[in-house]
């Protein structure tokens, strides 16, 4: 991760540039044509009004509404969404996410040394992660090495996107096929997939230590079934003979679908069902006239034949999807806090796999 601390002591140099911008920030509530901006600027699903509820339903969490103004003008030039989480207790210590950098017409870093102003002016904020999850553009330059790999996929006729996948990915769809996998484009079955979902991440966490787990299945669907309700995801629910047996969730606005989660059984895994779940989003996300379809991402590493990932960076450039480097980064505002905060999280995250273990 790029830390952006040192990188923008000296962006304050121009005040051009600190004059021109400035960010007006709105919390709990988002303005009333926050949704119409983030359309206009070409945001995606990790800027919209329901992605904060989303994000923000757990407890200690609320959301952050950036603006970012030029001179007098009535519309922002640039807006982005903020998760402000905060630390239990009676130590004020919080941290600030961005899952993506904004959806601007202006370059993301000229947009930095106004948004870290406004940082280092609010109380007991420790740092912020400037995360890039189906970005456009980054919050930096290209310079520094990526901390993830997404894959994209241009959306496409049905049969020029069998036609993009590789041969062992269209082998998997006729199996698929073969053994009667039916996909169904608008499921309502969030339960069965977080069955699904969780039995995949428990399996993952035995074979290769992953360490997230699923603490509570049914506080998990009920938060994804609110994303569903706002017409903000959709689930894709391979079943065979009735039975759900592979599933992927993705969160779509606008022109962008990005893919949030998934997960099979071993039969799913065995008649090649996540294949089909995924080629049927492709077309229906195509034919929707979507204009960027992300099957999410993997850690940098992924493409070398040693990293545990490997496999999964294989299946999605099958699928025909072109990987693409994404760079996080963060601002420290203060460095004691921010130890405070990566304790307070470590802790809370061996918590959370306890609870985990004992439900199971």
């Amino acid at each position: 991760m790029v830390d952006l601390h040192s990188e923008l002591a000296g962006t304050h140099d121009s005040p051009r540039a600190s004059l021109a911008l400035r960010v007006e920030v709105a919390a709990g509530e988002e303005p009333r044509a926050w949704d119409q901006w983030v359309r206009t600027l070409g945001g995606g699903p990790f800027h919209c009004a329901a992605w904060a509820r989303y994000r923000t339903s757990a407890p200690h969490k609320e959301p952050l509404f950036l603006m970012w103004r030029q001179g007098d003008a009535a519309e922002p030039a640039a807006v982005a969404l903020g998760v402000d989480t905060s630390l239990p207790g009676p130590v004020r210590a919080r941290s600030i996410e961005f899952d993506a950098p904004p959806a601007a017409w202006l370059p993301a870093p000229r947009l930095l040394p106004p948004l870290e102003a406004w940082l280092r002016n609010q109380p007991g904020v420790a740092d912020a992660w400037l995360g890039s999850f189906d970005a456009q553009q980054g919050w930096s330059g290209d310079a520094d090495p990526p901390t993830r790999i997404e894959f994209r996929i241009g959306p496409a006729a049905e049969d020029e996107l069998l036609a993009r996948m590789r041969t062992l990915a269209r082998r998997s769809l006729r199996r698929a096929q073969r053994r009667g996998i039916e996909v169904d484009s608008d499921s309502a079955n969030l339960r069965a997939f977080v069955e699904l979902y969780a039995g995949t991440l428990e399996r993952l966490h035995r074979t290769k230590r992953v360490p997230t787990l699923v603490a509570d299945p049914e506080e998990l669907a009920t938060r994804v079934a609110a994303l569903r309700g706002s017409g903000t995801a959709r689930l894709f629910l391979g079943s065979s003979d009735g039975m759900p047996v592979a599933g992927a969730v993705f969160t779509v606005f606008g022109s962008r679908a990005f893919y949030l989660s998934g997960g099979a059984n071993e039969l799913g895994r065995e008649t090649g069902a996540m294949t089909a779940v995924l080629y049927r989003a492709m077309c229906h996300f195509s034919a929707a006239g979507l204009g960027c379809i992300n099957l999410g991402g993997v850690p940098p590493d992924s493409h070398l034949e040693s990293s545990p990932d490997h496999g999964l960076y294989r299946f999605k450039c099958g699928m025909g999807a072109e990987p693409s480097p994404c760079r996080d980064a963060e601002i420290v505002v203060h460095p004691i806090r921010r130890r405070l905060l990566r304790a307070a999280r470590a802790s809370r995250s061996t918590l959370v796999r306890v609870t985990a273990a004992r439900r199971r």
